[in-house]
C-alpha cells in the first residue's frame, strides 16, 4: 500500500492560506484530529537546523520508508513568518519534491525492501519497470546519497539536496 505524507499545521499558517501556498503543499495530506493510522507514523516535528544536511538525510530516509510520515508545518518551514518564501527554501523544496515523488511514482505501489551493511543503507521500491532506489553510502565515501527513480520512459538520478530542490 502506497505510504502517505501528512502535514500537521502546528503554526496555524494554513488557516487562511490562499494563492500559491496550497499549491506547494498539494502532495501532502492535511492531518485533522480524526486522522488515524494503521501503522505508527514517522513524525518529523523538529525545526530545521542551520546545517540542513543532517535534517535532509533524516527526511529522505523517512520519505522512502513504507510508513506514513507526518511533517509539522514548523518542521517544514522553520520559524519563518513568510510561509511562501519559506516554501521556496532548498530544504523545503527538496522535501516537497520527495512528497510528490512518493505520491505519484508507480514504484510506491509495489514491494518495499531495505538492507544495511558495511556499504551503507539501500532502500528500494519496485513495481514492474518502476523502481525507486536510495543508496546512502558509508560516510567515508564522501557521497551523501544516490537516489534513482526509474519508470518505463525515464531514469533520473539525484545526489544532493540541491539536485532534488532544483527538480521542483
Amino acid at each position: 500500500m502506497r505510504p502517505a505524507t501528512y502535514i500537521y499545521d502546528d503554526l496555524g499558517a494554513l488557516d487562511n492560506a490562499v494563492g500559491i501556498i496550497p499549491l506547494h503543499l498539494r502532495d501532502l495530506v492535511m492531518m485533522t484530529p480524526e486522522t488515524g493510522f494503521e501503522d505508527e507514523p514517522i513524525v518529523l516535528d523538529a525545526m530545521p537546523s542551520t546545517d540542513h544536511g543532517d535534517d535532509f538525510m533524516d527526511r529522505i530516509i523517512a520519505m522512502l520508508t513504507d510508513l506514513p510520515v507526518v511533517f509539522t508545518m514548523s518542521a517544514l518551514v522553520g520559524e519563518r513568518t513568510d510561509i511562501e518564501a519559506a516554501l521556496g527554501e532548498p530544504l523545503t523544496r527538496a522535501t516537497l519534491y520527495l512528497a510528490g515523488l512518493r505520491k505519484s511514482h508507480g514504484a510506491f505501489d509495489g514491494a518495499y525492501q531495505w538492507d544495511s551493511d558495511d556499504n551503507g543503507l539501500i532502500v528500494e521500491w519496485e513495481n514492474g519497470e518502476s523502481v525507486i532506489r536510495l543508496h546512502v553510502p558509508d560516510p567515508r565515501e564522501g557521497t551523501d546519497f544516490i537516489l534513482v527513480a526509474t519508470s518505463p520512459d525515464v531514469k533520473v538520478e539525484w545526489r544532493s539536496m540541491a539536485d532534488l530542490a532544483a527538480a521542483v
